[in-house]
């Protein structure tokens, strides 16, 4: 499969250039057909029987006659409007105009057991309904026998290995679509906020580049202020935590991760996760970070990055300060850059994964129009507009139409318009404009918000202080694929391990526990407890993923 996959990819991105390189009067994706036998030929089961096919380069209408198919949502609010823009201005360049209808998720179920199924499924499905009526049932349409007519998702898949990764089944077939966004300016996973102001009043000038530094300023905070100025955050994927743990050595990530060589290891009972501990230990021992920070719930971490003596503050903390909080200047909210220390000096911290599988987008196998409607969806993942004065691609079907709903400034920056109807961009996106974010809008690349004020102080601080330096390996479950077995051993052995694992961190942070007295015999527990068995289920789903990464490589 991978080998033909590839194939097809190369061959259909050599389609689109050649579109974009003709003198077509429609567009850049305008229509014409050349000869190209190795098209077809990879792009069909058939591998005995070499062809003559026809090279498929979009046009549009793509009907001769206008056609209406069945589309669902499930659980969106109507209350605004029971369509949405978007969809008609697809209707008008396409000539297939989606009649859609909108079911409680409670329902789901007792609709798919029905059979009475819509043309097209605008929703994403859990891996059990995936499992019962894709690979097991056969009835969604298998994406990568369709590549040839859908260029543009060929072209994303090239640019974004992760997407076709993320979606490909155990059965090496892809039933879904989804959302990419490139570096968005916020499209980070740490979030490491820090009140420059409240440094400052302190005699700190720079922020710190090592974890030692980072230790000295907290000991200069404390002294000038009297109390800790540190608040951890309890999650793992974002704040402080693994922009830490980082800085300890190669690991990204605090679960499992890549050490480097495609294998699967386990970051809690590495060195690295050791050396972690006794820092943060010796943080809660001096008392230079709040000591209840397991406990403190979001309104709570809040108040203490509103008090004026919390330099190295939450997510939760850094997203409610006004300009007022900040002494009047943006500028005071920043954002800390990964720190090194002994035992690493590579600047690298968690990966952000560009993949949102909401969109669904599961295309009924027994649908009369499947081709149309494949073609249809290649627009949610063109890079230009696919009718010239259209305004229609791939942006349109996150953000809207350019120009009405969104613009790019001459300085870089972007705005985005909404009518005075709504409360809020995102009331008017979802309200009207789109069911869910769709296909690729990578349009605004890493350009922040022109709009001065909180948003666009955190953006610039992850356009300059994460984005650089986010790794390019994840070993994350949400994207990682799971025989039923394999959930079994992480249900039934995992699962006890992580509460395991966590009971102990409060012990080796707080000290309730001697981390050098304590921690081979933590290690060994959790050995005992099934962690190789864990990881051979991580291992095998990780090589399955890099085997569809490579597929388009």
């Amino acid at each position: 499969m991978k080998k033909k996959l590839l194939s097809i990819l190369l061959a259909t991105v050599m389609a689109v250039s050649v579109c974009a390189c003709g003198d077509d009067t429609t567009n850049a994706n305008g229509t014409s057909e050349t000869k190209e036998s190795e098209v077809v030929q990879n792009a069909t089961e058939t591998t005995d029987k070499a062809t003559e096919p026809e090279t498929y380069v979009p046009t549009y209408p793509i009907v001769e006659e206008p056609i209406t198919i069945k589309g669902l949502v499930v659980g969106k609010d109507t209350n605004f409007s029971k369509d949405r823009i978007i969809w008609q201005k697809v209707a008008e360049v396409t000539g297939i105009t989606i009649e859609w209808e909108n079911i409680d998720k409670d329902a789901l179920s007792t609709y798919l057991a029905g059979g009475d199924w819509p043309d097209l499924f605008h929703y994403n499905f859990d891996s059990a309904t995936v499992n019962d009526y894709g690979i097991t049932g056969g009835r969604f349409v298998n994406y990568l026998d369709y590549l040839d007519i859908m260029p543009n998702l060929a072209k994303t898949y090239k640019d974004y290995p992760m997407a076709l990764a993320a979606s490909t089944q155990l059965n090496g077939e892809v039933y879904n679509l989804f959302k990419v966004s490139g570096a968005l300016a916020t499209a980070v996973m740490c979030r490491p906020h820090v009140r420059m102001d409240v440094l400052e009043a302190a005699g700190i000038k720079e922020l710190p580049a090592t974890v030692d530094e980072f230790y000295d300023q907290l000991v200069t905070l404390k002294k000038h202020y009297g109390t800790p100025s540190f608040v951890l955050g309890k999650e793992s994927e974002s704040d402080w935590a693994p922009m830490l743990f980082a800085a300890f050595g190669t690991l990204t990530q605090m679960d499992f991760g890549d050490d480097g060589n495609g294998n699967v290891v386990f970051a809690r009972t590495s060195d690295q996760m050791k050396h972690y501990y006794e820092f943060l230990n010796k943080l809660y021992d001096e008392e230079l970070m709040n000591r209840e920070w397991l406990t403190l719930d979001g309104d709570a971490q809040k108040q203490l990055g509103l008090s004026g003596t919390y330099a190295y503050i939450t997510r939760n903390a850094s997203m409610i300060l006004t300009e007022e909080d900040l002494k009047g200047n943006w500028d005071n909210l920043g954002t800390c850059p990964p720190l090194t220390s002994e035992y690493d000096s590579t600047q690298e911290i968690l990966a952000y994964v560009d993949y949102v599988a909401d969109p669904g987008m599961f295309i009924n196998a027994e649908s009369e129009y499947v081709e149309e409607i494949c073609k249809m969806l290649d627009i949610a993942f063109a890079t230009e507009e696919v009718v010239e004065g259209s305004g229609l691609y791939g942006q349109s079907f996150m953000y809207g139409m350019e120009g009405t709903d969104w613009v790019i400034n001459a300085d870089g920056t972007y705005d985005q318009m909404f009518p005075n109807t709504y409360k809020s961009v995102s009331e008017y996106q979802l309200g009207a404009l789109i069911w869910t974010n769709f296909g690729r809008a990578d349009k605004f690349g890493s350009a922040v918000t022109s709009t001065v004020g909180n948003a666009q102080a955190r953006a610039k601080g992850f356009v300059a202080s994460v984005i650089p330096y986010q790794s390019d390996k994840v070993v994350k479950k949400s994207v990682l694929k799971f025989t039923e077995d394999e959930q079994y051993v992480l249900d039934n052995k995992f699962a006890e391990i992580e509460s395991y694992y966590k009971q102990m961190e409060a012990e080796f942070i707080t000290g309730a526990a001697d981390i050098e007295a304590k921690w081979d015999e933590y290690v060994a527990t959790v050995e005992k407890m099934g962690i190789a068995d864990v990881l051979k289920v991580y291992q095998a789903a990780y090589d399955r993923w890099n085997t569809a990464m490579d597929a388009v490589e």
